[in-house]
């Protein structure tokens, strides 16, 4: 069944109605750009973008943001309707970003903004860091235009239920006298039932690895949090976001991803360490840690690095319990200083 949806304009003096012209297409997808620059909410809530005309291997991605999580976005814009190619289009410049380093996303995104409309991020690693990101991948993809053909709907509801994070944006256009008007409809990109992205993915690489039952057992194990998300290598923990008494959101406190054949990398975020410093210090007694400046975790003046342990599945065995004691720890401070700013809030409030 094939619905048509038509629109009146109505004179609110005569209450006589005029029937709106339907927009099949922008005049240019310079000026579709332009309407979302200044109306980055049009596209979704809570983003804020980073890049425009950004240069990749293949060409130019339209636009670029970093969702309310942290996550890149990738927007493909079309001024009329979406078609397989646009798909395509978008699956290049997504597994190009996501081949890429953090630090060289970092690099492109500070030279790319500036621009088209875009605020200058002059060190993108300390601008995302204040925004209380953990983890810019994976890159999630955001098909944008006037409508969807049936083959572009297809092969994204194709991939969707295989747990890539892909959505089509599709707005209805109206003409109207003095310009246009825009009804958004969004279909998103995980469907009821299929797995997060990157899941199976991550299961697949820890089979190839040998260490699918460590891998089944450490995920597990450290699940104290709020919310998880995979990335291509593993799963991040979050907790409910926080600000430190140095003013730095934070959201991220761990994370295990496969290091390689037979081994697991663990990692404890800034904040983390940040919470619990002493206990932190005591787990390092028994296992043995390395410490690194956080690629996109938000990092403070007590903890400016991030720490992390290798372990094969006999020193995961024996250093477990301490490793979970730390994690329940983390969690259990992190909810007395969230209970505890939450009062202070609203003491400060009513007085």
């Amino acid at each position: 069944m094939v619905t048509d949806i038509e629109v009146w304009e109505i004179d609110r003096k005569s209450r006589s109605g005029m029937k709106l012209g339907v927009a099949e297409q922008f005049e240019t997808e310079e000026m579709l750009e332009d309407v979302l620059v200044a109306n980055p909410a049009m596209l979704m809530s809570g983003v804020t973008l980073v890049g425009r005309q950004v240069p990749v291997r293949t060409g130019y991605a339209d636009l670029l943001g970093i969702d309310e999580n942290g996550r890149l976005v990738v927007f493909e814009l079309k001024r009329g309707k979406l078609t397989r190619d646009a798909v395509a289009q978008v699956l290049d410049y997504c597994s190009y970003l996501e081949e890429l380093p953090d630090s060289e996303i970092a690099t492109l995104i500070a030279k790319s903004s500036g621009s088209g409309g875009i605020s200058k991020i002059e060190d993108f690693e300390e601008w995302y860091g204040s925004q209380g990101g953990d983890s810019i991948k994976p890159v999630r993809m955001k098909l944008v235009g006037l409508g969807i053909d049936a083959a572009a709907s297809r092969m994204v509801e194709f991939l969707a239920e295989r747990g890539i994070d892909i959505s089509l944006i599709s707005y209805h256009g109206y003409s109207r006298r003095n310009g246009t008007l825009l009804a958004r409809q969004i279909q998103y990109a995980v469907s009821l039932g299929s797995h997060p992205p990157h899941e199976d993915q991550v299961r697949r690489k820890s089979k190839e690895h040998g260490v699918e039952e460590l891998w089944r057992d450490a995920r597990a194990s450290l699940d104290y949090s709020v919310e998880t998300y995979y990335t291509s290598s593993g799963i991040t923990y979050q907790q409910r976001p926080i600000t430190l008494p140095v003013n730095v959101r934070v959201r991220g406190s761990h994370s295990v991803t496969i290091d390689g054949p037979g081994t697991l990398r663990i990692t404890f975020y800034p904040a983390a360490i940040d919470l619990c410093p002493d206990e932190f210090e005591k787990l390092k007694e028994t296992i043995k840690f390395k410490s690194e400046k956080p690629p996109n975790a938000p990092w403070t003046q007590r903890a400016p690095k991030q720490w992390y342990c290798r372990l094969d599945e006999n020193s995961w065995q024996s250093g477990k319990a301490h490793i979970i004691e730390f994690v329940r720890t983390v969690e259990n401070t992190w909810r007395q200083y969230e209970y505890s700013a939450t009062v202070n809030s609203k003491e400060v409030n009513e007085t």
